[in-house]
């Protein structure tokens, strides 16, 4: 976010997109095995979203290099072989509708970032494998929407 935005109007799309200062591509990962068993207890399973390395994110890209965020074409690979690829534009919710049902319940400050989404096509990786992620305006890939991580295994801590 490039400013401040509380209560914003779901159906203000030159204020949700003015209050957006750039972009980045973020790898959401979700731990499957806590989230079931959290859920299997009735208990809430955000920790499942909150672990050391769970949502690599990509350099910033300017607001300037994407026109239209409803219009770019987002991919994932795992280990060389497309995981993920679609177009922005089949968002659920469009940023306006998502700023605002944000903003509706906490204030929403600079520099905080709002992951959107993930096209089809979510599924299980395993310790080791590369996983790399991009954005394209058009048919041009956008080098600062470039993120690659390798799955590492979690060592102490958390039992589920």
């Amino acid at each position: 976010m490039g400013r401040e935005v509380s209560n914003l109007a779901a159906d203000d799309e030159k204020g949700a997109l003015a209050a957006i200062e750039g972009y980045a591509v973020a790898i959401d990962m979700t731990a499957r095995n806590v989230q079931d068993e959290c859920k299997a207890q009735g208990l809430p399973w955000t920790i499942a979203k909150g672990f050391d390395t769970f949502c690599p994110v990509s350099s910033f890209i300017p607001k300037g290099k994407i026109s239209d965020p409803h219009g770019v074409g987002l991919w994932l690979d795992v280990n060389g072989k497309r995981r993920q690829e679609d177009s922005s534009s089949l968002m659920l919710f469009r940023i306006p509708r998502l700023l605002s049902e944000i903003s509706g319940v906490m204030k929403l400050e600079r520099g905080d970032l709002v992951l959107t989404g993930t096209p089809k096509g979510v599924g299980k990786v395993e310790v080791g494998d590369v996983m790399r992620a991009g954005v394209k305006v058009g048919v041009e890939e956008v080098a600062e929407g470039r993120v690659e991580v390798m799955v590492e295994e979690r060592v102490g801590g958390y039992v589920h």
